[in-house]
């Protein structure tokens, strides 16, 4: 199974919402979402829309996971390349470890942005439908 999530701050900080997808390896889509969040920050989005993303994985029984993100920052985060050094980010963080450690297999891997397009879309038309903007 492949997660794809973005997390989106128009003002950063400022409104933000995530939007992930959850899609078989033959590309089927099993559950995808969009929705606003509280005021924050773009990367503060990003770790939302992951640990929202491993939420929705593990409620439906998935072991095997690839995650797929755009943003570099929270990838190399998650596979130890950088530490979390923003406090802000720290709770989010080991959040989102601890959920990992419950998959069988979980690999994190970088993508462009053009790569993660449904999950981006989702994140800003949640904004666009609330209204909200920078």
């Amino acid at each position: 199974m492949i997660l794809y999530c973005d997390g989106a701050s128009r003002g950063n900080p400022g409104p933000s919402s995530i939007g992930y997808v959850l899609q078989e390896d033959d590309g089927k889509v099993v559950h995808s979402e969009g929705r606003v969040l509280h005021p924050g920050t773009n990367n503060q989005a990003e770790y939302q829309a992951l640990l929202a993303g491993l939420l929705a994985a593990r409620e439906r029984g998935v072991r095997n996971l690839l995650v797929r993100a755009d943003s570099e920052l929270m990838i190399r985060q998650m596979t130890g390349r950088y530490k979390v050094r923003n406090p802000g980010l720290v709770v989010c963080y080991e959040q989102a470890q601890k959920l990992a450690r419950e998959f069988d297999s979980i690999r994190f891997e970088h993508v462009p942005r053009e790569k993660n397009v449904h999950a981006d879309r989702l994140a800003n038309e949640a904004l666009d439908r609330s209204g909200k903007s920078a």
